[in-house]
């Protein structure tokens, strides 16, 4: 379901920026229109003011939008190819909104928005021979994208799983070569994933393209590696996580999936268990890391590492940023061991 809900006068047109690995300086835009993409999600049209230009994108590529209240959120861009005048992003309400979706939804043509240039760490492999894009409900946005650039590819094909036609966005605009797997339980995701890993396990220069809930996420990533698929052939992005409060360290071995982390100017030590974040534990105890997104996008968190191994669940920090595990976003970001030491 695709419904258009209204309009601002169609007079603007394409400020000029660079991507840069710092923290991202934001644009002023006007959204210029609000659509009804499918059960409680809307895309917004957001365009420059007068006499400016937005600075290029491609696809897979995701902008920061400040929101009112402090709030910064990340969102896909879900562009057609050749679209410059505009970008393009669509947004879920979530029912456990911590404010970011519901202040999107609040939002009417006219109004002024401030967002950052596009970053992309979620691009295409144009080296692959075949390209299997596997979204899971708002997950669809990057890949949405994706394909519309690459859907006159000889070897591409769109894999979508929603709840139901009612809350698959861009239904109607995707076309006959993508598949739609809605009303599906648990078991029936499961196997129809099996069927398509099974399906490629044998073509090497496939490329596969992921993201949506966590949940749907592990689905995705266990069934490509028990069909015998290397892990270099899956290239994902995932959606932050809520923080949950801290629980305090006790003298018992750490569950699986906990870690220590030892806020080391603040001189406190905690457990970290599982689902919960770094941040989130770092409140509880009164320590002060600035924060903004909570996704792991726009490094107002960013901490040094002194001592232990980050396990990097970001999409800020580049390749030889994460490699040399100096840095953490602990907004998103865990330990891949026991202990881990930062700089709060």
């Amino acid at each position: 379901m695709s419904t258009s809900l209204t309009s601002a006068p169609d007079q603007l047109r394409p400020v000029a920026s660079s991507v840069s690995n710092s923290a991202p300086s934001f644009i002023d835009t006007l959204v210029r229109s609000v659509r009804i993409e499918a059960e409680d999600i809307r895309s917004f049209e957001l365009a420059p003011l007068p006499g400016e230009q937005l600075p290029d994108w491609t696809p897979g590529a995701h902008i920061q939008v400040r929101l009112a209240g402090g709030l910064t959120r990340a969102y896909s861009l879900c562009n057609h190819p050749g679209e410059t005048g505009s970008y393009r992003i669509a947004v879920k309400l979530e029912a456990q909104s911590r404010g970011g979706s519901r202040a999107m939804h609040g939002l009417a043509p006219g109004d002024r928005v401030q967002i950052s240039a596009p970053r992309n760490l979620f691009g295409l492999d144009m080296a692959a021979t075949a390209h299997v894009l596997i979204a899971g409900g708002i997950g669809v946005t990057p890949l949405y994208a994706m394909f519309n650039a690459l859907k006159d590819h000889a070897e591409c094909e769109m894999h979508y799983f929603a709840r139901s036609n009612l809350h698959a966005a861009f239904s109607d605009r995707l076309s006959q070569r993508s598949h739609l797997h809605h009303g599906l339980d648990a078991e029936g995701t499961l196997q129809t994933l099996r069927a398509l890993a099974a399906m490629h396990a044998r073509r090497p220069g496939t490329v596969f393209y992921t993201c949506g809930p966590a949940a749907f996420m592990d689905a995705v990533e266990k069934t490509l590696a028990a069909a015998g698929i290397p892990a270099a052939q899956l290239r994902s992005e995932r959606f932050g996580t809520e923080a949950t409060p801290a629980k305090p360290v006790s003298g018992e071995a750490l569950p699986s999936g906990s870690f220590r982390i030892v806020f080391a100017r603040s001189k406190i030590e905690a457990e970290v268990t599982r689902g919960e974040s770094i941040i989130g534990v770092a409140r509880a105890h009164g320590v002060d890391i600035p924060s903004s997104c909570e996704q792991g996008v726009c490094g107002a968190c960013l901490s040094d590492v002194l001592d232990g191994t980050p396990e990097h669940l970001d999409a800020y920090l580049s390749s030889a940023e994460q490699a040399g595990n100096k840095l953490i976003l602990p907004c998103v970001s865990r330990c891949a061991g026991a202990c881990l030491v930062i700089d709060r």
